[in-house]
């Protein structure tokens, strides 16, 4: 790997993301973070259908394109972004043309609240996700990220996720905790974990960091969540992206795509009144 030749391939996917919305808690990696997860995660996903359950950092087009610009030997052959945010979705798109990369690298619009599309079901290799934080609801909103992604695996399947991780903080202890108890209880085993390994671009605690961690299942396992494939309940939905941060926007709305780079207008589209009870 070329540090050069990286960093700037890291730069060209950075320039073409739109800004983080705050309210979401889209929060941005650390650019050297990036390429350093790439590297990791490259291995773990080599040769894999995968889908990445929201990518507000474009891990996703790092992958493709550090790997399409010979800076990584190996990772996923294919990867799906699903993601509430169409300009995130649009960002790919016009990423995967300019670049030539339809074949490898492709994006839908899909809220994690939303039932899992049953085309989606069972159909991947490994997922990834970075999800909120969860620190104002235990975990709730970590383990609805990752409940999308099990039902998204193939048997063998790799989970990779990015998980707040401080030590001193007893939220994020609880958070991580709800996590591997939740992928331990469906099947998966924890195969690795990499504690305090991301930066952020985070006003209010820059300091807070995020470790990488990495399960498994075993070759004849489906994970045990057949049951779990329903819209979220309203309680899971409270306090989604913080204190007070209820999830009540379905879709955020590109009302620029087209533009050569990354979109800055947008409109909030909420859930229908029925939705969640």
């Amino acid at each position: 790997m070329d540090l050069r030749e990286s960093l700037n391939a890291v730069s060209d996917v950075i320039v073409n993301r739109p800004l983080p919305l705050r309210e979401f808690d889209q929060i941005y990696m650390k650019a050297a973070d990036m390429l350093i997860q790439a590297e990791h995660i490259s291995k773990w996903l080599t040769d894999r259908d995968v889908v990445f359950i929201g990518d507000g950092d474009a891990l996703a087009l790092c992958l493709i394109h550090l790997k399409a610009q010979g800076q990584l030997d190996r990772g996923p052959s294919k990867v799906h972004v699903l993601d509430f945010d169409e300009r995130m979705v649009n960002s790919i798109k016009r990423f995967s043309e300019r670049y030539g990369y339809e074949d490898r690298i492709s994006a839908s619009l899909y809220n994690v609240a939303d039932s899992l599309p049953d085309a989606l079901r069972k159909r991947y290799g490994g997922f990834y996700t970075n999800p909120p934080f969860g620190g104002s609801n235990g975990g709730a909103s970590v383990c609805a990220f990752l409940q999308r992604g099990l039902e998204s695996l193939q048997p063998d399947g790799i989970c990779c996720a990015v998980l707040a991780d401080d030590n001193s903080l007893r939220w994020c202890n609880k958070v991580l905790h709800a996590a591997q108890s939740m992928l331990l209880k469906s099947g998966c085993v924890i195969a690795e974990m990499i504690p305090e390994l991301h930066s952020y671009h985070l006003d209010d605690n820059p300091g807070l960091k995020s470790c990488s961690l990495i399960a498994r299942l075993g070759p004849d396992i489906l994970p045990e969540s057949d049951e779990g494939n329903m819209p979220l309940s309203k309680e899971v939905r409270d306090n989604f992206y913080g204190r007070g941060a209820e999830l009540k926007i379905r879709y955020v709305r590109d009302l620029t795509n087209g533009v050569k780079l990354a979109s800055r207008d947008y409109r909030m589209e909420p859930f229908p009144e029925k939705a969640g009870g």
